[in-house]
């Protein structure tokens, strides 16, 4: 920094219209006064981040629905199996965007406010934290100002990635300086898609499209490219890959980065219509078949994430007195989704609650029609430009595959013998009688390595790491001691150099 006295240093302000301009205060001519002016990155390239199943806050028009608050979390662990489905119902629930939000003014007056970009329908518990520091990351260029004012220059966090290797990946993958300095010529305001991941994600993807438009919009005049990056969790991919592929969106995205994308569709899908949701998500979104069937044989979405044909065959194993069968053989819609006799059949109409024949045709309907088509049509499918991080840890036990096993206590097999020497038959449920046992195959703990599709012309970069699927964006690593950073996930890292690798694309201004 230059310390000569007729000099003056000037930051840029931002007005209300994302416009910046400088405060200067006028000097006789005779001071040969030198007014420095900093200009800033102005032109902009909209980020979009699109959740997960269970991701964004949910109402119906009583009250809320799904948030993380209180008083929202508070009525689940007590819900009856008729309250659950009644509230967690497709065709009454609305996102709601009056979420809390971490630092919701820090931005200033570069961006239009947080909560209108849509934070507010984040689910606070596993994307507020995230959602902040992926904000810091992507527009760092501060540091690059404020270096001017300080004798220790500081790297921003673009500039500590340039030339890092995580792991044993590709070298094409590491960041060079030539690629960090030309993302810094942009600035990158997050925006958050909220919406109801209880219906299908066909109509997720066409209010996206909607979503896509507005955001591109608000920056009329200031955009870089007419096109907008999305980064997605889980479901969200899906939801983004349809809108791009299957209904003409890709013109209006330039890339694409995914995390934890269950691709050919997960067997953990399948446990949840059978026996619940486990651990701590269990005990408030439903930990039982009576709980939780009746809520997602009504939702499209989240049957959307069932194995396709693609995922391939026995992934469904039974086990018991009889032959091992592994399903499906060919077909896992008429031989599991559909299937109304088996005692292994997906759905149990008698838990459907309501009319269940018209419950069962409706979710007949529903696995023909919108889950069996946007899984057969997305297959294989890609934008140009994909990123892609999936968990690969033996800690995260997924299920590339399930098991039910015969397990009858000894006091009913003694049962079973003295009837049968009595010359009667003990009849006995499969369902009380045999556990579903996760294989504990490498994944995120929901989505296996098996259904990450990792190949493809249009997949540009791909990193394997440990995360769990609900905090795959969690900002700290999982071990600090095997990420390259001790304070940021690789995960994350992964994300904000993808953006910057999808960037290479634009012109400098």
């Amino acid at each position: 920094m230059d310390d000569n006295k007729n000099q003056s240093w000037h930051r840029p302000i931002w007005d209300d219209n994302g416009q910046f301009y400088y405060e200067l205060i006028s000097q006789p001519k005779e001071n040969n006064h030198l007014a420095i002016c900093l200009v800033p990155p102005e032109k902009v390239i909209p980020v979009i981040f699109i959740p997960g199943v269970m991701g964004s806050n949910l109402k119906n028009q009583q009250s809320e629905v799904w948030q993380f608050s209180a008083s929202s979390l508070k009525k689940w662990t007590l819900a009856s199996p008729d309250k659950r489905k009644f509230l967690l119902d497709p065709k009454t629930t609305t996102v709601d965007d009056r979420g809390a939000i971490l630092n919701d003014s820090v931005d200033g007056k570069k961006f239009p406010s947080r909560r209108d970009r849509g934070w507010g329908s984040a689910f606070y518990k596993s994307y507020g934290e995230a959602l902040d520091r992926l904000q810091y990351l992507l527009n760092d260029d501060e540091i690059l100002m404020d270096n001017y004012f300080r004798e220790a220059q500081l790297q921003t966090a673009r500039q500590r990635f340039t030339g890092v290797r995580i792991g044993d990946e590709p070298a094409e993958q590491v960041l060079t300086e030539v690629e960090t300095a030309h993302s810094h010529r942009f600035l990158y305001p997050l925006h958050f898609f909220g919406y109801n991941w209880l219906q299908s994600n066909a109509d997720s993807a066409m209010l996206l499209g909607a979503y896509i438009s507005k955001v591109l919009g608000d920056y009329h005049g200031r955009l870089a490219v007419n096109k907008v990056i999305l980064i997605t969790h889980s479901m969200g991919g899906l939801v983004a890959r349809h809108y791009s592929e299957n209904m003409n969106g890709q013109e209006n995205i330039l890339g694409m980065v995914h995390g934890v994308m269950p691709d050919l569709g997960s067997p953990a899908a399948y446990r949840r219509m059978k026996t619940g949701e486990r651990g701590v998500t269990g005990m408030i979104i439903g930990d039982s078949a009576e709980k939780l069937m009746p809520v997602l044989a009504q939702s499209s979405g989240p049957l959307q994430l069932l194995p396709g044909s693609a995922y391939g065959p026995g992934w469904l194993k039974i086990e018991g007195n009889g032959p091992r069968q592994s399903l499906p053989v060919d077909d896992p819609y008429e031989e599991i989704y559909l299937n109304k006799t088996a005692w292994w059949r997906l759905c149990e109409q008698d838990l459907l609650l309501g009319n269940t024949n018209s419950e069962w045709e409706a979710f007949v309907y529903r696995i023909k029609k919108p889950v069996k088509e946007f899984i057969e049509k997305l297959d294989g499918k890609y934008h140009p430009q994909t990123w892609l991080f999936y968990g690969a840890s033996a800690d995260n036990k997924s299920d590339a595959f399930l098991t039910w096993k015969e397990k009858i206590p000894l006091r009913v097999k003694e049962a079973q013998r003295v009837w049968k020497d009595a010359g009667k038959h003990l009849e006995l449920s499969p369902l009380r009688t045999h556990e579903l046992i996760s294989a504990g195959t490498p994944g995120d703990g929901t989505v296996p390595v098996s259904a990450i599709r990792t190949s493809s012309p249009r997949i540009h970069g791909v990193l394997a790491t440990n995360v769990d699927h609900e905090g795959a964006y969690a900002v700290a690593p999982v071990d600090r001691s095997r990420s390259v950073y001790s304070d940021l996930s690789d995960a994350l890292v992964f994300t904000v150099r993808s953006v910057v690798k999808i960037v290479q694309q634009v012109p400098a201004p």
